[in-house]
């Protein structure tokens, strides 16, 4: 239990450190002062780190001091979302417009306290701890225009593979981080960890569909080829292409959450843009919708005599969590808090680029979700709302499990 209570003696220190992030969000790729109070505080704990990796990005090292071992990466994503604070918060956004509003004020304040722990326990375990500090986890084109890489878990790998080798040569041995939630489910209620085995978030491709008609009067529209009719079809046929190509028992979703086209009222334009996403918890399906997918919406364009141009920019990888570090997770979290505290968890299909860090499932890797829910404080707001909070006791029971559980997996021989 002395994790445990040395967390919780941390507790103001952690709610300290989120509060001034909360309060001063920044976007993917942009996290300069967040990198900066990182930085500062790394200095204060007297742990090496290097720094700038994809432009703010930031690797601690942590030696165990009984002997050489096993390598753990352990990380938080820094940026915040592009979106309006509408809390009553006293420590709300000072960046009108940015907001912190999925928690990663949170994941950094919890990896602090972890790096502190562990800096205080070095004599406890042996082996090396990487503390990894990630831009851009919601995704950002800053990095990368082409939007080939989007999120900042990639660039952070390929800029140093002299920290963590390359994906035919991994340089670690296990990865782990969590994930504060909150809202209205059960599950997610402070001081309940979450653990899933096997697919546990789902890949996120972006879909950029061209429908290329014919412009005209809208009182003619037989002289014409309408492409906002055309992308309306063709939302409605994806969905029915879906249900006759893809294996029922696979998660699939397609959305389109932006469709732009035309100028005034009565004018048929001439091109209309589709913008969705593609998510799957399987490679393979994704694999073939990827193939298939622009086939089909070309054919269903040319049926009514439009076209298409279609683009698919590749996004986050299936997030797969490996039983071998949830059940390092499982075992600390019963021992600390009991396992009435250990929920099982369905997969989601909401997207984390934090498993490029699994380099394609070659390395242990697993993400526990935080419960941050507490409906007696009105924490019931889900993640990426303009309400969203959660209860800050959890900073103190993230420290603890992250600690716990690396120096359960460094020395298990």
């Amino acid at each position: 239990m002395s994790i445990r209570v040395d967390a919780e003696a941390l507790e103001q220190k952690l709610i300290e450190i989120r509060r001034k992030i909360h309060e001063n969000p920044e976007l993917g790729f942009q996290e300069f002062e967040t990198a900066r109070l990182i930085t500062t505080r790394l200095d204060e704990l007297g742990i090496p780190y290097k720094k700038e990796i994809a432009k703010t990005g930031i690797v601690a090292t942590i030696k165990g001091e009984k002997g050489e071992g096993k390598t753990l990466l352990i990380r938080a994503d820094m940026d915040a979302l592009p979106l309006l604070e509408e809390t009553t918060l006293g420590f709300k956004s000072k960046n009108e417009g940015v907001f912190h509003a999925c928690g990663h004020d949170s994941h950094v304040s919890c990896l602090l306290g972890t790096a502190e722990l562990l800096q205080s326990k070095r004599d406890q375990f042996k082996g090396t701890v990487l503390l990894i500090f990630q831009p851009a986890e919601e995704g950002s084109k800053e990095y990368d225009p082409t939007g080939k890489i989007s999120g900042g878990a990639l660039p952070m790998i390929l800029e140093a593979p002299e920290i963590f080798g390359t994906f035919e040569n991994p340089k670690c041995d296990g990865v782990l981080a969590l994930h504060v939630a909150a809202g209205p489910e059960v599950n997610y209620q402070i001081g309940t960890i979450g653990v899933k085995d096997g697919p546990f978030t789902g890949s996120a491709d972006e879909l950029y569909i061209d429908i290329i008609g014919k412009g005209g009067h809208a009182s003619t529209p037989h002289t014409a080829v309408d492409p906002v009719y055309l992308a309306s079809q063709i939302n409605v046929a994806i969905q029915g292409w879906l249900s006759r190509v893809i294996n029922p028992m696979e998660p699939v979703v397609i959305t389109f959450g932006k469709i732009i086209g035309g100028s005034r009222q009565n004018i048929i334009p001439v091109k209309c843009r589709m913008e969705g996403t593609l998510r799957t918890l399987n490679e393979k399906t994704r694999d073939k919708i990827k193939e298939e997918l622009p086939v089909f919406i070309k054919k269903q364009a040319q049926s009514f005599g439009g076209d298409a141009d279609i683009t698919i920019l590749t996004g986050y990888p299936v997030g797969s969590n490996d039983k071998i570090m949830n059940d390092h997770i499982r075992k600390v979290t019963a021992e600390l808090y009991g396992s009435d505290h250990i929920n099982e968890e369905e997969a989601q299909l909401g997207a984390e680029d934090f498993y490029e860090f699994g380099f394609r499932n070659k390395v242990p890797i697993a993400m526990f979700w935080l419960g941050g829910t507490n409906p007696e404080k009105n924490m019931v707001y889900s993640n990426h709302s303009n309400y969203f909070d959660f209860d800050e006791k959890a900073l103190a029971i993230g420290t603890t499990i992250l600690t716990a559980t690396a120096l359960s997996f460094l020395n298990d021989i």
